[in-house]
């Protein structure tokens, strides 16, 4: 009996510390100082099919604040922009007095987002694709 009381109250221990660091954490990724964060260019291709959406990234992290590694954590649902923000993210340094040791051993998370503010306009007013006359 005091076996099981014992690893409820490890495991009540151990949710609270996970609880604690998710709650701390956004609060130190909103102090980083970012050297470099460029944001991600669209090439033609992307920008004319008006695709948006987010990617969340976790990033590891060098001691000098380099990015060493990223992951896709939650994908946008096109693979292009996914890829689109890793590329982005490899060339970003963060400050290294704002490097946490948690970013060099397990990562850090950033969303990445891809909006289209100024969508492409059709070339001809009222013309409708190649495909979409075939059909009738």
């Amino acid at each position: 009996m005091q076996t099981y009381a014992w690893k409820s109250a490890f495991r009540s221990a151990i949710c609270g510390t996970v609880v604690a660091l998710l709650v701390v954490s956004p609060l130190s990724t909103a102090n980083a100082k970012w050297l470099e964060k460029s944001e991600p260019r669209l090439p033609v291709g992307v920008y004319f099919q008006g695709l948006e959406g987010s990617v969340v990234l976790s990033l590891t992290l060098d001691k000098s604040g380099r990015v060493t590694d990223t992951r896709v954590l939650r994908s946008s649902g096109h693979p292009a922009l996914d890829e689109l923000a890793r590329e982005a993210a490899a060339n970003w340094r963060l400050s290294p007095d704002a490097v946490l040791a948690s970013d060099v051993s397990q990562g850090r998370v950033e969303l990445v987002t891809f909006k289209n503010s100024n969508p492409p306009k059709a070339i001809l007013p009222d013309a409708r694709p190649y495909w979409a006359q075939l059909r009738g």
